[in-house]
């Protein structure tokens, strides 16, 4: 009966870190669901470097068709204050097959 419980957890653990992450200026973001999280702000014209990291949980294989990371903005016009839009500003594939089973490490450089 216990296989059945794991069958609906992730395979993997993923994670971003930035290279200046902990001197980066963090500011709340509120989800679809109502909570707020701490996300990294990011100016238009600054480098974005650091790592990302995909290690599956032990005694699992991961196979996927590709990383894509994409950069969302917010925006907020001058005639418009307190309404903020969002969009897409960047999106960039960093790795289109993989197949393993044990932790990778991929370089984000800008």
């Amino acid at each position: 009966m216990n296989y059945i419980i794991g069958a609906f957890k992730p395979a993997c653990n993923i994670s971003i870190t930035f290279g200046d992450g902990k001197s980066r200026k963090q500011v709340p973001l509120k989800k679809e669901n109502g909570q707020t999280v701490m996300v990294p702000l990011f100016q238009s014209q600054e480098n974005i470097a650091g790592k990302i990291s995909v290690e599956p949980v032990s005694g699992k294989k991961v196979e996927h068709n590709g990383i894509k990371v994409e950069l969302l903005g917010q925006i907020e016009m001058y005639f418009d204050r307190g309404n903020f839009y969002d969009f897409t500003s960047l999106g960039e594939y960093f790795i289109h097959y993989a197949s393993g089973n044990r932790r990778e490490i991929y370089s984000l450089a800008g």
